[in-house]
């Protein structure tokens, strides 16, 4: 190749073509200028001369140059073209073109052949000395992929035509594709035309440009841009079909300005002066779909700013959320409806979740502690009553689906009880609690409570107290609840005779306990006409005749009457439905019960035309009599069975094998060591009557 650049004046005069060239790379001409300003200030030395040239620019300061240069030196060659002389010292390539980062190339024109790079351009393309063999020409720096029009650029700038702004795609040396954008000259130089290429590498640009295409085109979610007037510049697949367009290009050509899709023609322009102040805006509006329907999106905008800070264009993601507004819709009216449901229970209502907080409650609860609905919502239970909060923890931590508990609490001051009932629902994720307001009947079973403690004391003070001469005789009246319906009585018919008797009236309360002292009271003071009390079969039949359900509120009820005679030892006895009195007393073969009855003989107020009978037995000295409720026997055991009387039995038998001063309440102790419960199912009354020698 021939030497296209002779001497120093062709060199400085090219670096002014490449100072123009790299106008379009920011701060590669000051980089350039800075060096040949360096440059001439060295070859101009301390003469005048030098002064002169510095103060001169564009060609004049190249001609300057030229006057005070001799031996000029090629920058970078090609394989095929000679050296240039060594004139100009090795340092000035190194400040004209190393301090460059743009790729710097000089063909030859028209033969567009490659005569000089700089070492940017090396590097990218991946050639590694200077030394590095160059491509012939024009087409051998282009890849496969460049434009087509890039080939055909030499011809055109040999035409005088320049390019700015210019992409093209040139090949590295492994064969990769290598994007640059810049510029595209002619230069004539002493009769001979160049072309003068300055690139800027953009490969990375492209790169996050093609992912950022891809991101664009594979979202799920709608995105654009946007002039600040409203003209879309682009639009995704996702966004087309959003408002029900197949492609981008069929959404643009029917819609080209944003403001068609609102409802509200204004909404585009109100949005830019608040995207101009905070810079982005969120927003759910109603816009128009393809078809002349309505949807609801979630339109998120961001302002986007040029170089100089100023307002360019908007950004947009947009999301369709027309199937979560009809949900909240449907929500908000099922709501409504389950709150209506809920206030129209007649006590509070509260929605709790697993992790104890409150979903909702009804406007009884809320009422009940003066506070809005909302309130509730979110908070942890037991802000206001820790007893309910507790009461929910337990429940949500065991495996029962329902339970209820009375909770007692005082809201302003005053007493309040609930009756608290809970359910779960949502497979445990959540239950439901209904309150029902208990505190009136509470009050109302206080009072109650008071009523019939002060009735009880007034029956067991009816009641016989022990004695302990000539016949020892103890007792027992255990009642299931504070009144009930057995009574008894013992007392001296005359010096000789002792009255001996049990009731048990069917039922509990009250009107078991009057009826029962009604039967006392007739008993007590003989009140009954004809009656003949040493006889027992008599007393019995006297009582039925006076005592009927249909009098009683269908009430009945037992007994066992006996009389015994202390001067020949002999006991009367009869009984109505009543369990059997069971006599203790010593053989030579231990201890032999026997039980006293009189079989066939119904309760007493069943029928009036019942006939009942006598009985009598001789008493051993030092035996025991026991007559009793069938409260004492029958009791549930923990396997469902019932302890009957024949185990009442076979007890008794046991206690007194151990000793004649077996006591009555070491009895009772015995018997609550069967029961599993604080209480007896039924009213227990126990006699025991010890016959002294």
């Amino acid at each position: 190749m021939r030497k296209p650049l002779d001497d120093y004046d062709d060199i400085r005069s090219w670096l002014g073509a490449i100072a123009l060239l790299a106008s379009v790379c920011q701060g590669a001409v000051a980089r350039v200028r800075l060096a040949l300003e360096r440059l001439c200030h060295s070859k101009g030395g301390r003469g005048d001369g030098g002064q002169k040239a510095r103060k001169q620019g564009g060609r004049g300061e190249i001609s300057q140059a030229h006057k005070r240069t001799s031996a000029p030196r090629q920058l970078v060659s090609s394989s095929r073209s000679a050296p240039l002389s060594s004139g100009l010292k090795p340092n000035y390539e190194h400040l004209m073109l190393q301090q460059a980062h743009d790729l710097i190339a000089i063909f030859s024109l028209p033969e567009a052949r490659l005569l000089h790079t700089n070492d940017a351009w090396r590097e990218t393309v991946g050639q590694t000395s200077t030394a590095t063999t160059f491509p012939p020409g024009w087409d051998n720096i282009l890849h496969p992929n460049c434009p087509p029009e890039g080939r055909d650029i030499p011809a055109a700038v040999a035409r005088g035509q320049t390019f700015s702004d210019i992409e093209l795609v040139l090949v590295a040396t492994s064969g990769a594709p290598v994007w640059v954008r810049g510029k595209v000259i002619s230069h004539e130089e002493n009769g001979q035309n160049y072309l003068a290429a300055i690139f800027r590498n953009i490969s990375t640009e492209k790169q996050l440009a093609a992912k950022y295409q891809q991101l664009f085109e594979q979202a799920t979610e709608g995105i654009f841009e946007a002039s600040l007037s409203g003209d879309f510049l682009c639009v995704n697949p996702a966004l087309a079909r959003i408002y029900g367009y197949e492609t981008a290009a069929e959404f643009l050509a029917d819609i080209p300005n944003v403001s068609q899709l609102y409802l509200e023609i204004p909404q585009w322009q109100d949005s830019l002066p608040i995207l101009e102040g905070t810079g982005e805006l969120s927003r759910e509006v109603k816009v128009k779909r393809r078809g002349g329907h309505t949807i609801w999106v979630l339109e998120k905008l961001q302002l986007q700013r040029d170089d100089l800070g100023r307002p360019a264009g908007v950004q947009g993601f947009v999301q369709d959320i027309t199937t979560r507004r009809q949900a909240e819709a449907t929500l908000a009216v099922a709501k409504e409806q389950l709150q209506a449901v809920l206030d129209a229970v007649p006590g509070t209502v509260s929605l709790i979740s697993s992790d104890f907080r409150y979903l909702g409650v009804n406007r009884h609860l809320a009422a009940t502690y003066n506070l809005p609905l909302d309130f509730f919502v979110g908070r942890e239970v037991g802000f206001r009553q820790s007893a309910f909060g507790q009461f929910v923890r337990e429940f949500f931590t065991n495996a029962a689906e329902e339970a209820a508990q009375e909770i007692d609490t005082e809201i302003n001051g005053s007493f309040r009880s609930d009756l608290v009932i809970a359910k779960k629902w949502l497979d445990s994720e959540a239950a439901v609690f209904v309150g029902i307001d208990i505190t009136e009947r509470k009050r109302a079973e206080a009072a109650l409570r008071q009523e019939l403690a002060e009735a009880a004391e007034y029956v067991r003070s009816l009641l016989p107290a022990p004695i302990s001469e000539p016949i020892a005789i103890d007792s027992r009246f255990i009642p299931s609840q504070q009144l009930g319906g057995d009574g008894f009585d013992y007392y001296w018919l005359d010096e000789d005779h002792l009255a001996i008797y049990l009731l048990d009236v069917s039922g509990h309360g009250s009107r078991a306990a009057l009826l029962s002292v009604s039967v006392l009271n007739f008993l007590r003071s003989r009140f009954l006409p004809d009656t003949n009390f040493y006889q027992p079969e008599r007393v019995l039949s006297a009582l039925n005749q006076i005592i009927q359900m249909e009098r009683q509120r269908n009430m009945y009820f037992t007994i066992w009457y006996g009389v015994y005679n202390q001067r020949t030892r002999e006991l009367v006895y009869a009984s109505a439905g009543h369990p059997p009195a069971v006599l203790l007393s010593h053989s030579p073969f231990g201890i032999e019960a026997k039980l006293l009855k009189t079989s066939g003989c119904l309760p007493i107020g069943m029928f009036p035309t019942a006939q009942y009978t006598r009985d009598s037995s001789q008493i051993q000295p030092q035996s025991t009599l026991y007559i009793f409720s069938d409260g004492i026997y029958e009791i549930r055991q923990p396997d469902g069975t019932i302890w009957d009387l024949e185990d009442f039995l076979n007890l008794l038998e046991n206690c007194h094998r151990h000793g004649d001063d077996f006591s009555l309440e070491r009895v009772l102790q015995a018997v609550r060591a069967v029961n599993t419960k604080d209480t007896f199912n039924d009213d227990v009354s126990l006699l025991q009557i010890n016959f002294k020698p």
